[in-house]
């Protein structure tokens, strides 16, 4: 018997496919706000999301969501949550504003900036081991997009290959963190490795020129890199980090601890409707890319489309399948914050109690459509 909560993707009958070389100024008009109108339909029959406010309810309640970036394709689930009105049936009017970073956005939250935030789950336990008191209340990218990307060759199949390559990353990101904890797996011989301090604008140019052999940085810039092997005729390998067992909580939703106290039922309505938004549109893809693209015009649909994609597989990965959607387990936290004060050197946090918390997310078990 299915779960109330789940809506099997359903494609749209007569629904335009924006083409990914269509401008990025084009707005898809009439057809989108059919879509977005059905779209909504399904998940309200489904029981997605509840019955539209009543004529007299009290007016909708601010809250701002602070991004981890720009908005692109790794936001496209929070903004189809917002057009398609899942936040507004809650009593919910989101404003999105976006950040430079994840640290810039937590910071947000402790400057009371928002009360939201999409962020990397490291920062958070950075930020923790400083003293703010911020929980993160939803798994945004259940599976972690660090990865090294390298041009195809024969040589360079699997990381334990990349021993006495040369590997292009910033002396500091997080990428090249974890290969301490590949070493630990016995996945690499970091002795071998050969690493070549880079700035990240520096590293696609260095990979194409044939200067390192590879470089540790995201699935989500992967796209990139494919489309300028391709001009020179070559392809792109990709090996995820977490194919090697280094899985990290990537993106997740937080908030302060205080306002979630002051504010329980604001942040319970928020939390669960972005959870049905994003569930949402995982099943329904183009659907939320459309709507994602009508509220961002500038937005490149190509760009957008590949790093939704990517993204997609990221939030609920396959290896996800029949599990709660978006909700934190206590062996996979205790192992990240075991290795970030290791790796980083933060101040000690004896207990998870508080970085995290899975009271406010519904029981979702999503079905993804295809892209």
């Amino acid at each position: 018997m299915s779960s109330p909560h789940r809506i099997r993707p359903m494609p749209l009958k007569n629904s335009p496919i924006i083409s990914p070389d269509a401008s990025p100024l084009r707005s898809p008009g009439r057809a989108l706000a059919a879509a977005l109108a059905l779209a909504a339909a399904l998940a309200l029959a489904a029981g997605i999301v509840q019955p539209p406010l009543a004529p007299g309810a009290p007016a909708a309640r601010q809250v701002t969501l602070i991004l981890n970036w720009l908005p692109g394709g790794a936001h496209v689930p929070v903004f189809y949550a917002r057009e398609a009105g899942f936040y507004k049936r809650a009593g919910i009017d989101v404003n999105i504003q976006s950040a430079k970073g994840s640290a810039n956005a937590i910071a947000a939250l402790g400057q009371g900036k928002a009360q939201f935030a999409i962020a990397e789950a490291a920062e958070l336990f950075t930020e923790q081991g400083g003293g703010l008191r911020a929980t993160g209340v939803m798994v945004y990218f259940s599976r972690s997009p660090n990865a090294v990307i390298t041009l195809e060759r024969p040589d360079i199949r699997k990381l334990s290959d990349l021993a006495g390559k040369r590997i292009a990353a910033p002396r500091s990101s997080f990428p090249r963190i974890l290969f301490s904890v590949l070493s630990a797996k016995g996945k690499i011989d970091l002795t071998r490795v050969r690493w070549q301090n880079l700035s990240p604008k520096e590293l696609l140019p260095a990979l194409i020129r044939g200067s390192v052999d590879a470089v540790a940085s995201s699935a989500m810039v992967a796209h990139q890199y494919r489309a300028e092997a391709a001009k020179i005729g070559r392809r792109v390998t990709v090996l995820p980090l977490a194919d090697a067992g280094v899985n990290p909580y990537s993106l997740v939703f937080a908030a302060p601890q205080e306002f979630i106290e002051k504010n329980p039922a604001l942040a319970h309505a928020f939390v669960r409707a972005t959870a049905r938004g994003t569930a949402a549109a995982l099943e329904l893809p183009r659907d939320a890319l459309k709507a994602f693209l009508k509220a961002n015009p500038a937005a490149l649909p190509a760009r957008t489309r590949a790093e939704w994609r990517t993204a997609h597989g990221l939030i609920y990965s396959p290896g996800d399948r029949g599990a709660e959607f978006g909700k934190f387990t206590r062996p996979r936290i205790e192992e990240m914050r075991r290795n970030l004060a290791r790796l980083r050197t933060l101040r000690t946090i004896s207990s998870t109690i508080g970085v995290y918390s899975n009271a406010l997310m519904p029981a979702i078990r999503p079905r993804p459509g295809s892209l």
